[in-house]
């Protein structure tokens, strides 16, 4: 962590940074870069970063990564990798964008002029709501029903936790860009998929339309909500689901927070109130239609 340290403050310019470079390298690195010529390339650097801002740091016993935000927003990853015995010098180091400029394109926010054949028969549901709403519980079992699988973004986000996940600043934006590749593998492969996510984001409900029309496949969207608020209350304080790497009770405050500031689907979702029985008939009859 110390080298990496060293390295970021030449990169954020530090006075007088770089004099004490002849100490910091193994000799396998000075003999491909000296360390004068380090030194200038990373004070050159510095113009694209300084100050620093550090955005995300991941340490092992001789590798250190930090993400640095560039001043055009972009973020770069800064490696550092050390000898193992002291004094640990290092032994490698280099900066790479985020997104390696030789992957192909992510996919797009809008569908409508993607490369996607049409598909026939085809659908794909969205079941919306937020926490406690029983949407999980009626997509499985409209899933089981008609033989659409089901990706949940609990199940998603809990594989990541290993991992890191659960410190992730934008784990629903992971789990909805899981989703939309996981929906356009299925439609492009012909088949239906059904999405549980609570889809609070307008632009993420559009981003799915627009995948669904340009496979050709049908949308249809249920949303999910609670009329006994007691009933609610304890789904989210008292439910025990077993999703590896995930939480089982939730916030009652937070829900409540996010129920009051839910976007309506403004009448192009099915509503369904999961407090009362024969939900799951009126579902399968939404979706095959």
């Amino acid at each position: 962590m110390a080298r990496l340290e060293w390295v970021l403050d030449g990169l954020g310019g530090t006075p007088g940074w770089g004099v004490d470079a002849s100490d910091v390298f193994t000799a396998e690195f000075t003999a491909f870069v000296t360390p004068e010529r380090y030194v200038e390339v990373t004070r050159g650097r510095a113009a694209r970063y300084a100050p620093v801002v550090v955005v995300g740091l991941d340490v092992d016993e001789t590798t250190a990564r930090g993400r640095i935000r560039r001043h055009d927003g972009t973020v770069d990853v800064v490696t550092c990798v050390v000898e193992d015995a002291r004094p640990h010098r290092i032994s490698s180091t280099w900066v790479t964008g985020l997104v390696p400029t030789d992957l192909t394109p992510r996919l797009p926010a809008d569908f409508a002029d993607y490369d996607l054949s049409p598909t026939a028969k085809a659908r794909l549901v969205v079941f919306s709501g937020v926490p406690g709403s029983g949407k999980s519980t009626l997509a499985d079992a409209a899933g089981a029903e008609l033989g659409i699988p089901v990706f949940a973004t609990d199940w998603l986000l809990g594989a990541l936790t290993p991992f890191g996940g659960r410190h992730f600043e934008a784990s629903f934006g992971i789990a909805e860009e899981l989703l939309t590749t996981l929906a356009l593998r299925q439609l492009a492969a012909g088949q239906s998929v059904i999405l549980d996510h609570p889809t609070e984001r307008v632009e993420t409900r559009d981003r799915w339309r627009s995948l669904a029309h340009r496979a050709g496949a049908g949308f249809r969207a249920v949303v999910c909500h609670c009329s006994d608020q007691e009933v609610h209350r304890a789904r989210v304080e008292g439910r025990s689901r077993g999703i590896p790497g995930w939480h089982d009770a939730g916030d009652w405050s937070d829900v409540r927070q996010r129920l009051a500031s839910f976007p309506s689907w403004n009448g192009e979702a099915l509503s369904v109130d999961t407090a009362r029985p024969h939900a799951l008939a009126a579902v399968v009859r939404h979706i095959t239609a």
